[in-house]
């Protein structure tokens, strides 16, 4: 069993679940209700497959509020931490934040999953690097609706019937989609019609010249 086992399967964001904050000369900073989605789909609800408790919390001189957060997962056993999240009580303008606590709290847990891997890439920095984003964006770029398993075997008797080539039209479409299409089965629901009307097309007109 690999070490990096959760780590590799959480470590990469993304990209508009991000956003930048002008700190520290600009950073790149994750969402933390996405994170905590990500963590559900990994261990499971909230309380069945992954939880955390807070401690009481800590005031400051400061005006500044921390709160210890353990968290589990897997098993209520599980634990580490715990991690101390902050938050400010009063704002530039003198305001009193009642958000400061769940703040504080939302803070820990952000910080204690990505002791387990999550976001990786944005606390290691790699969001610094335009190419990766970019990289991002297309793996997490939502994917087509393919057709049907009906639409294929329609599609696959007008092929057969027609005599047209699979290959070439595949082709096509990965150049339509910008995404590379190996099988019939793989083709979008959006490229379904026009190519439809294009064997149907052929097959008549083949029809057509065998009864001239």
């Amino acid at each position: 069993m690999s070490n990096t086992r959760i780590w590799d399967a959480v470590s990469k964001t993304d990209p508009k679940h991000t956003k930048d904050v002008n700190q520290r000369g600009g950073v790149t900073a994750g969402n933390a209700n996405s994170q905590i989605m990500a963590a559900t789909k990994q261990f499971g609800p909230v309380g069945e497959g992954w939880g955390y408790d807070a401690g009481a919390p800590l005031f400051t001189p400061q005006d500044l509020i921390i709160v210890p957060v353990t968290l589990w997962h897997g098993s209520r056993d599980n634990t580490f931490g715990p991690e101390y999240g902050c938050a400010e009580l009063v704002s530039d303008k003198g305001r009193r934040d009642s958000d400061a606590p769940k703040k504080a709290t939302t803070d820990a847990i952000t910080k204690l999953l990505s002791r387990l891997g999550f976001n990786a890439d944005v606390f290691l920095g790699l969001y610094d690097d335009q190419k990766y984003v970019e990289d991002m964006r297309r793996e997490f770029a939502e994917k087509p609706q393919p057709i049907t398993e009906e639409q294929r075997v329609e599609l696959m008797d007008l092929f057969n019937a027609t005599g047209v080539a699979i290959g070439p039209i595949l082709e096509r479409a990965s150049a339509n989609t910008g995404q590379q299409i190996k099988d019939l089965s793989e083709l979008p629901a959006s490229e379904y019609a026009n190519l439809s009307d294009f064997l149907k097309s052929k097959k008549k007109k083949e029809a057509a010249q065998c009864q001239a």
